[in-house]
């Protein structure tokens, strides 16, 4: 299989919202962006032919990561995951005006970035349908329904499904280097931290 060349494409992330915010909530705001940040480009990174989950992932000289060392417990820690991405696709900060609305603009990897925009937009919208904001099912749904209609996380699923990697095998991945990252900027989002993002692809210096 031949290397997924948007992996080498960059862009920016803006991500608009309201100022006046504590300190406190800033440092974990982009704590957990950059862990969704970096737990959605390992997941892309993967080679599907190396996928058995009793191993670990370590990065070799490229952009794939291959399952190369044994680990003692799973999930691998947000520090771990941080371990996997290359200096040149880490997440960087390039603008931020704080006052309300305001916005705040990330340099990445243009797959992670666009996972985390239509997951943030997605819910933006049903938000406004209070039957929606209300439904723990509908909230289970919109996880359901980035995996079907994301084209990037489609296309990882597929590949692995025909390589005959089963549901269950899978669940243990999407649940926590996709879901469970993106699941936690919905705090942030209800606290009107963010509200929508957009993209513009650019290339990395």
């Amino acid at each position: 299989m031949g290397e997924n060349k948007d992996m080498s494409i960059h862009g920016v992330i803006k991500l608009y919202g309201q100022g006046n915010i504590e300190v406190e909530m800033v440092y974990s705001y982009l704590a957990d962006l950059e862990h969704a940040y970096n737990s959605i480009f390992v997941f892309e990174s993967i080679d599907p032919h190396y996928f058995p989950m009793s191993l670990f992932l370590l990065p070799y000289r490229g952009r794939r990561l291959r399952f190369i060392r044994f680990i003692q417990d799973w999930p691998p820690s947000p520090k771990e995951i941080a371990s996997l991405v290359p200096i040149c696709d880490r997440l960087v900060m390039v603008g931020v005006s704080l006052s309300s609305p305001g916005f705040w603009e990330f340099l990445g990897s243009l797959n992670p970035l666009e996972v985390i925009r239509q997951y943030l937009n997605d819910r933006h919208e049903r938000r406004k349908d209070r039957e929606y904001r209300e439904s723990a099912e509908a909230r289970r749904l919109e996880l359901e329904n980035l995996k079907l209609e994301n084209e990037v996380l489609k296309e990882r699923i597929k590949i692995l499904k025909e390589l005959g990697i089963e549901d269950r095998d899978l669940a243990p991945l999407l649940n926590e280097l996709v879901f469970r990252p993106l699941r936690a900027l919905g705090y942030y989002q209800d606290r009107g931290v963010i509200e929508r993002a957009e993209i513009s692809s650019q290339d990395r210096k």
